[in-house]
């Protein structure tokens, strides 16, 4: 026979039921994959954007259909030169930096994205009516974030979705490649577009660094970069170093500079210059595959990485890989 509950044994036994029945209806915790992290409600799809940023992001889910404007500098973007025969032909109304508002309001958008950092152009832009996705990714998850963003704008959710889940296999394919490498990871310094501003521990460039297992030497800067004195980048002794594909400088330049002769990297000629893909697309995975190759030479040959990269390239950017020069 049962006994009856107490007071307070009915009153826990009813809560606990109640949390059953709340978690049982609740389901599963994960947001649906069309919805981007941070909680933001599914974007609407748009017919006529402007694209003052993310181009090159924007790139690979094939919408050029909605595009009505671009950022001039996307004409001489090496990867939007082969995928995009019209290129030229899309009119410009200036870019994030420098926005020509008649030519602008002509084009008659309904969606302009640019970058965050500029809060005063977004407001500015909001002032004249126009709808803005402000994008600055921070980091890889950020790329990720904002892919899937631009696929639900540009009506191309479940194609964002495709190239999220190419890109996230590569880079796991890389991470789990160099971590099966028996070696200490190289001590590394990326430089940006002056020759003594290095990545510090923050951006898209340091979280590379880190799948790739290199040892990033600017983790000590609370920062996304730092210009630093000759003497402390000779202190710091990188063992490699790699330099943004968009300076005006470039390997020579540091194997020529006495100031560079006492580092480890340019003693031993390891000094490299990434190309000038954007750290803001997909072409992650190929400047991941070639830090790799860099930091880890002995084990994982430019063969190797060109074999992912020619099957990467057609199923992500429907064109085909080009070897470095």
């Amino acid at each position: 026979m049962s006994c009856p509950l107490s007071r307070r044994g009915m009153t826990i036994w009813w809560c606990s039921l109640f949390l059953v029945v709340m978690a049982w209806g609740a389901g599963p915790v994960h947001p649906a994959p069309e919805v981007p992290p941070g909680g933001e409600p599914p974007l609407t799809p748009k017919h006529r954007v402007v694209l003052l940023e993310s181009y090159e992001l924007a790139a690979c889910l094939g919408a050029w259909d909605r595009v009505v404007g671009i950022s001039h500098y996307a004409y001489d973007n090496d990867l939007l030169q082969r995928m995009v025969p019209h290129l030229r032909q899309i009119p410009s109304p200036g870019s994030g930096f420098d926005i020509n508002t008649e030519a602008l309001l002509a084009l008659k958008p309904d969606l302009v994205v640019t970058w965050s950092r500029k809060p005063e152009t977004v407001a500015f832009l909001n002032r004249k009516g126009l709808e803005v996705l402000a994008i600055y990714p921070e980091n890889v998850a950020d790329i990720r974030r904002d892919l899937l963003r631009l696929g639900q704008v540009l009506g191309k959710a479940d194609r964002a979705r495709e190239v999220l889940g190419l890109m996230q296999a590569e880079l796991e394919k890389i991470q789990h490649r160099v971590q099966n490498i028996p070696k200490e990871s190289p001590r590394a310094v990326w430089l940006w577009g002056k020759p003594t501003t290095i990545n510090g521990n923050k951006g898209v460039v340091r979280d590379l660094m880190t799948l790739t297992r290199g040892r990033n030497l600017g983790e000590f800067i609370d920062g996304f970069n730092r210009e630093l004195s000759m003497e402390e980048i000779v202190a710091l002794n990188p063992e490699v170093v790699l330099i943004w594909g968009s300076a005006t400088y470039g390997p020579d330049d540091l194997k020529h500079d006495s100031k560079w002769q006492t580092v480890q990297a340019v003693k031993d000629g390891r000094v490299f210059k990434a190309t000038r893909a954007s750290t803001w697309s997909p072409r992650i995975v190929d400047l991941a595959w070639w830090m790799a190759q860099k930091f880890y030479p002995q084990d994982i040959s430019p063969a190797e990485a060109e074999a992912a990269l020619s099957r990467f390239y057609p199923a992500c950017f429907g064109i085909e890989y080009e070897r470095r020069p």
